[in-house]
């Protein structure tokens, strides 16, 4: 069964549909593709899941709750996470403070108990710096916990946002073009990070722009134009869809 579905959703800019009524659903325990032309309307539906934007039109039910409407940090805590097309870091702390930062917002010291060091909130930092480390761990960089993120190679940085989205316990893992800049070995290696987080029981949704990345690596691929879907099937059929071919593949499915 989906357990995110997005009913007929429409988001219109100055007169501009960037979303057309648009439907999408993810199932528990897969890798959805989102591709389509640059300004299709991909990461703007990605804003509207996560929040940043609300929907003209529309419903979006998450486990079968509506979410349209709630703020991000709600709809973050219901468990949607996302990483960014262009990366969002805190360039000047660690690695290992950056996912610690994430995590802090799972954590229940109040107030007082911060700013008193209380026997609970050191307890709960130490938890917090296990769990960071974990995660460091997860994504393959736990050498580098101590490194600012800044000067992190750039594929490492691509890991550590993963990392710092996983530091939420999402559900559902909102990936904007993860392997933008990489090459081959860096795509691949990354590919292989995505699919053990599945494994790990997170559902993906992931935009891309390598066609090599969505064939290989998803299940199911909806394709938007000019904010509408014009197509929803396995990776082999939408690579024969003559509409998609038209709006984004060209002649060439190796782009």
């Amino acid at each position: 069964m989906s357990f995110l579905e997005a009913l007929s959703v429409s988001k219109v800019f100055g007169g501009i549909a960037a979303l057309d009524g648009v439907d999408l659903s993810i199932k528990e325990g897969e890798i959805l593709g989102l591709i389509g032309p640059n300004g299709a309307g991909k990461t703007t539906f990605f804003n509207v899941l996560t929040g940043l934007y609300r929907p003209d039109k529309g419903e979006i039910l998450f486990k079968d709750q509506r979410i349209d409407g709630l703020p991000p940090h709600e709809i973050a805590a219901l468990g949607i996470a996302r990483t960014f097309q262009n990366i969002r870091l805190f360039t000047n702390m660690t690695a290992m403070e950056n996912v610690m930062v994430a995590r802090h917002s799972r954590t229940e010291s109040e107030f007082f108990g911060t700013i008193f060091m209380t026997r609970s909130f050191r307890r709960e930092e130490q938890e917090i710096q296990k769990s960071a480390r974990a995660l460091l761990d997860r994504v393959g960089i736990l050498d580098r916990g101590n490194a600012l993120a800044k000067n992190l190679p750039y594929g490492d940085q691509r890991k550590l946002e993963i990392a710092r989205a996983l530091a939420l316990d999402p559900k559902l893992l909102l990936l904007d073009e993860p392997t933008a800049g990489m090459n081959a070995s860096e795509s691949a290696e990354l590919m292989r990070l995505v699919e053990k987080i599945l494994k790990q029981g997170v559902s993906i949704l992931l935009i891309e722009h390598q066609m090599r990345v969505v064939m290989n690596l998803c299940h199911r691929v909806v394709v938007l134009d000019y904010g509408e879907k014009i197509a929803d099937a396995a990776p082999a059929e939408v690579q024969k869809n003559s509409a998609v071919i038209e709006a984004y593949l060209g002649t060439s499915t190796h782009a």
